[in-house]
């Protein structure tokens, strides 16, 4: 095997665990099976990662970098706040659907009890794209795109909480039709909802 370098070997570590994840959930993914699916021995994985919940810990990385450092690169271009909000959205169905483990690995028990660091860290990250979202939508109510009664903080969780369900109903039906699609149905909606039709 071609040697490379740790973070590039880190990352392919981190997507495989991803994938792995996506097929078995959690539970499924041993550094043993990591390391045959990697071609690599175990000894060598551990090289990288301490432990399974360091690789987690990694994924963690991933999500942010993908979702949340996304979301705020988006929400700091010089573009309508809806259109912020539905480039939001829509990066965060593409990425969620090229990766099928992120809502088996958000959603899981492990993460919800058996790793409190990460649970704690993951529940970061989300708060900081919350806040990029409530920051989003506040822009939109001064400039008169969304309605002077829409409460930012609320209006927020709502948005995220269309996105987790709609990653969830995927997951649970095998990832059966495409989140993409759907996430543009869900903002159709909610765009409706929340935009001052005195602008429309």
């Amino acid at each position: 095997m071609a040697k490379k370098d740790t973070k590039t070997r880190q990352a392919e570590i981190a997507g495989m665990a991803i994938d792995i994840i996506g097929e078995m959930g959690v539970s499924g993914l041993t550094t043993a099976r990591l390391a045959e699916r990697l071609s690599m021995s175990e000894p060598n994985l551990y090289r990288h990662f301490r432990d399974k919940e360091a690789i987690l810990s990694a994924v963690i990385d991933e999500l942010g970098a993908l979702l949340m450092d996304s979301a705020g690169r988006i929400a700091g271009e010089d573009l309508p706040p809806d259109e912020k909000l539905r480039l939001i959205m829509e990066n965060h169905m593409e990425v969620v659907e090229k990766r099928a483990g992120l809502p088996r690995l958000v959603f899981s028990e492990d993460m919800h009890v058996r790793y409190p660091a990460l649970r704690d860290k993951l529940t970061g990250r989300i708060g900081g794209y919350l806040l990029t979202i409530e920051k989003v939508i506040g822009e939109g109510i001064e400039d008169g795109t969304f309605r002077m009664e829409t409460s930012p903080k609320e209006t927020a969780r709502t948005y995220l909480g269309m996105v987790q369900f709609a990653a969830m109903r995927w997951s649970l039906c095998g990832f059966s039709f495409s989140l993409k699609d759907e996430g543009g149905r869900l903002w159709a909606n909610f765009h409706r909802m929340i935009r001052d039709e005195r602008k429309a």
